[in-house]
């Protein structure tokens, strides 16, 4: 049975490609629990941006146990730039210094460098993505330069990215880095891009502004097969490493495990901690990291 997570007491970014006004944001961390019963305990929030209250941090992405990237937009600074969190010593770090912003990092594969959407130009939107060596101030290469639209991303191997690409309607496309060829397959997607460890890829299909639903895409046979609707209105989620489905709504999380639920089931609700507009998650084996709008 999927492991329920409870709530113990112990204590959006809106999509706008031109990056021009970032919303406030703050980013939380929960520890996960396992019990002995089956379930599954997030306890011990804490506010890991009280250092930029008034900015904009959001993208969460985990380099391992115990390091999260966050994109981080200091209103004093003007640009967004890459940063990382230590969970363990609470202590943060500056990796890019750059004159443009840069969003959305994620670790490649090799895990030597973050690849990261690069705003170029805002006034033309043009949007490149980049990689950057794991450490500050690191070498920066560009991936795709020729692809001037990119507006998410995650990597399914060392050659192969699928990348949300900016149109009307937005387009999802696999990218084999080598040949730079696009391979656009479907459109009306979500921001929200995963990979498994088979290579597949994870991704929400907005066929209507009623039914969304999660996706996942194999690049071998060219074949997508749903999984579960989305929590309604939501395009948000992380997975689990016992591959469940977290996704929020508000202040409420929501969890579903493919093969075993047949619909979301509510675990939590954090208004009680302020969070009452959840978008952005990320998991690793211990931790919940989530993205609280300001209102």
């Amino acid at each position: 049975m999927i492991r329920k997570i409870v709530l113990i007491y112990c204590i959006m970014l809106v999509t706008h490609f031109a990056w021009s006004q970032v919303p406030v944001s703050q980013v939380y961390l929960f520890d996960l629990q396992s019990l002995a019963d089956g379930h599954t305990v997030v306890h011990t929030p804490r506010l890991l941006t009280s250092f930029n209250n008034a900015g904009y941090n959001n993208q969460p992405f985990f380099k391992n146990e115990n390091e999260l990237y966050l994109t981080v937009q200091i209103p004093q600074e003007g640009e967004s730039d890459i940063h990382l969190f230590n969970l363990i010593t609470r202590t943060r770090q500056r990796i890019t210094f750059t004159p443009k912003s840069e969003y959305s990092p994620v670790v490649t594969p090799d895990k030597k460098y973050i690849s990261c959407v690069r705003v170029d130009d805002a006034a033309s939107a043009t949007q490149r993505l980049y990689k950057y060596e794991n450490k500050p101030r690191g070498q920066e290469i560009s991936v795709l330069p020729d692809i001037k639209n990119v507006g998410y991303h995650t990597w399914l191997d060392d050659k192969t990215v699928a990348l949300f690409l900016v149109a009307t309607p937005n387009q999802l496309a696999i990218v084999d880095i080598e040949s730079r060829d696009p391979l656009i397959f479907t459109s009306d997607i979500g921001r929200c891009l995963a990979s498994t460890d088979k290579g597949h890829l994870i991704y929400v299909h907005k066929i209507s502004s009623e039914f969304w639903y999660i996706k996942e895409y194999d690049p071998v046979t060219q074949r997508a097969s749903i999984i579960t609707e989305t929590v309604p209105g939501s395009e948000d989620f992380a997975i689990s490493a016992d591959g469940y489905f977290i996704m929020g709504a508000g202040s409420k999380l929501f969890v579903y495990k493919p093969g075993v639920d047949t619909s979301w089931k509510e675990i939590a609700d954090l208004k009680y901690f302020g969070i009452n507009a959840i978008t952005r998650l990320a998991v690793n084996g211990k931790n919940l990291a989530l993205v609280n709008l300001s209102k």
